[in-house]
């Protein structure tokens, strides 16, 4: 008999917490496809619970299932941890309850059922998965945004009434500028104008946090105008101080691994999550830094609208 082949996946939306997963089953010629969402959830919620729904959907205990996920978390979990918080009652090195503890014990439940090897899979090997669970918690976000809310945000009762949120708010648009460390003052000045224009068309900018810059320079933009913006770092606060009118998003490193296992630089990481947030992308580059160039290539890569405009410094080569 044929194992069964499953890929999956989780995605959420750091911010908000809005999440959604993804399971692609495989046996022979047939293939089943799961997907779900949540709200007030994490990645590695997400995560889990795709594999959880995966292994619920076998109809035959005993079934023979290879699983792939790009989950360092959940696989590691599986195959070196787990042994070990079992014997601490569920508890880490630390003597700490381990973090989504339900959702471990439903996953534990469900290995005894089966024969499951996982084995984890760079992200752009998973890429089906990936694009079903960022659908899913698209989707969510969407339905969420339509939902009539009372004057303190929260949802009313069905029963209730309350204003409908008008058309231009189902859907929010994530406009990630992005540039060189160094860069010469005519590609600052195209830096606060594209801030100008996204905030003129009433979308969300996101950008790092770099101190210097074209990051710097949108920062100081957005403050000016009180412009919507996700600023993104590595640290637990923002190194170019971010702006108080809005958020900061802390991305981890291991979020992203590239093939082999290996972890990439964390700024690295930084810009692909911001990538991966956000529909379009303008990179102002200095023609050098490959920083830069890297992000709008992975842009291009994931089939997103990408603008890479060169503003190229005379006679320097900076990373």
């Amino acid at each position: 008999m044929n194992p069964i082949i499953i890929h999956t996946d989780g995605s959420c939306e750091t911010q908000i917490r809005l999440g959604g997963w993804a399971a692609v089953l495989s046996c022979g010629e047939h293939q089943r496809v799961l997907q779900g969402s949540a709200t007030d959830t994490t990645v590695n919620a997400m995560e889990l619970t795709a594999v959880i729904e995966a292994l619920k959907a076998l109809k035959q205990a005993g079934s023979a299932v290879q699983l792939f996920s790009d989950s360092n978390y959940v696989v590691r979990g599986v195959n070196e941890w787990l042994s070990d918080w079992l014997k601490r009652g569920w508890k880490n090195a630390r003597g700490e309850q381990v973090a989504n503890l339900d959702l471990w014990q439903q996953l534990k439940a469900l290995l005894e059922q089966h024969i499951v090897t996982l084995t984890w899979i760079p992200r752009g090997q998973n890429a089906q998965v990936d694009e079903l669970a960022q659908s899913a918690r698209l989707t969510q976000a969407s339905e969420a945004t339509q939902k009539p809310l009372d004057d303190a945000g929260s949802v009313v009762a069905n029963n209730a009434t309350a204003p409908t949120v008008p058309p231009q708010a189902v859907s929010e648009t994530h406009i990630m500028i992005a540039g060189s460390r160094y860069a010469n003052r005519e590609a600052l000045d195209y830096a606060r104008r594209v801030v100008r224009r996204v905030h003129q068309l009433g979308h969300t900018i996101i950008v790092g946090d770099n101190p210097k810059g074209v990051d710097m320079a949108v920062v100081q933009e957005c403050r000016r105008l009180k412009a919507k913006v996700l600023v993104v770092g590595v640290t637990n606060n923002p190194r170019n101080g971010g702006c108080s009118h809005s958020s900061y998003v802390k991305v981890e490193r291991d979020i992203y691994r590239a093939a082999g296992g290996h972890l990439y630089d964390r700024y690295h990481v930084r810009d692909r999550w911001m990538v991966d947030n956000s529909q379009r992308g303008v990179f102002i580059w200095n023609g050098d830094s490959k920083g830069t160039k890297a992000g709008y290539d992975y842009m291009v890569s994931r089939q997103k609208e990408a603008h890479l405009m060169t503003f190229a410094l005379k006679g320097a080569h900076h990373g």
